[in-house]
């Protein structure tokens, strides 16, 4: 009885956790109404309910949630979820292994891949790290120019990119040096649009800037998806400059992260459809 009673306590604790971490979610980077709404977020806070339910189960009916489904659906049930942990697994170990280089390395372009606004036009705190992590680099690296990216996203009323020029700007960066990609609603587009705007400012063709040194700098979690969408995309010279991410983010930036490998993986399996430089 014991035992029983301390996996429901934890059950239950772990599912109100869930539940306040979306909430502080929110709170740290406040969007619209339907912004809110449509969150990614939500998705610690549907798990967190599904494990208050589960808890709120063994206490009533003295046995876990699982048990009660007939052993046909607990099979599935089973092979579903050994499926999806391998996967995310294998995801992410690719997601942890991204190529890194060092600030010390010179390259002739930057891309700064954007992570996110709030409603009131600030930048989320893990977007700063990459702000600060770029203009690093390039304090190193003075003869790079670079492209801030980052668009409108839905129900949002500012765009991205020119903020992160501002906060590049604000470190101390020559805004001469910054270009403003500010379409972009997706890593494809940021690298299409980044590599138009660099074509449109130097003269150089689309061939001669993917074959240029390009540094993507962008989080560590986001730094591996970003390098094979680059190569993908026909860069053949990128350098990884990974940024730090708040603890804070951690856990939410991986889960998304993992989400969004797979998605990629599914899209290059079953279509060539990634964009055209």
């Amino acid at each position: 009885m014991k035992k029983f009673s301390f996996f429901t306590a934890l059950i239950l604790i772990l599912g109100i956790l869930c539940c306040v971490y979306d909430f502080v979610l929110i709170f740290l980077c406040p969007g619209t109404l339907f912004d809110n709404l449509t969150a990614f977020s939500h998705i610690w806070l549907a798990g967190g309910l599904l494990l208050i339910c589960a808890a709120v189960f063994r206490i009533k009916k003295r046995k876990p949630l699982f048990m009660s489904f007939s052993v046909r659906i607990r099979a599935v049930l089973a092979v579903l979820a050994f499926l999806c942990i391998s996967v995310a697994a294998v995801s992410l170990y690719f997601i942890c292994t991204p190529e890194i280089s060092s600030i010390n390395e010179p390259c002739d372009f930057v891309i700064l891949l954007g992570g996110g606004i709030d409603k009131n036009g600030r930048l989320p705190s893990s977007v700063e790290k990459r702000v600060e992590k770029c203009a690093e680099y390039m304090t190193e690296n003075r003869d790079c120019i670079a492209v801030v990216t980052g668009g409108t996203l839905k129900w949002l009323p500012y765009a991205e990119a020119p903020e992160i020029k501002r906060r590049l700007m604000a470190n101390g960066i020559d805004g001469g040096r910054i270009l403003v990609e500010a379409q972009a609603l997706d890593t494809i587009q940021n690298f299409e649009n980044s590599t138009a705007l660099i074509c449109s400012r130097t003269g150089l063709s689309v061939q001669e800037v993917l074959g240029s040194r390009v540094a993507v700098v962008t989080s560590f979690y986001h730094l591996a998806r970003a390098e094979r969408l680059a190569g993908i995309m026909g860069f053949e010279n990128v350098i990884g400059i990974p940024a730090e991410t708040p603890p804070v983010y951690i856990p939410m930036s991986y889960v998304r992260e993992i989400c969004a490998y797979i998605k990629l993986s599914l899209r290059i399996l079953f279509t060539d459809r990634l964009g055209h430089l």
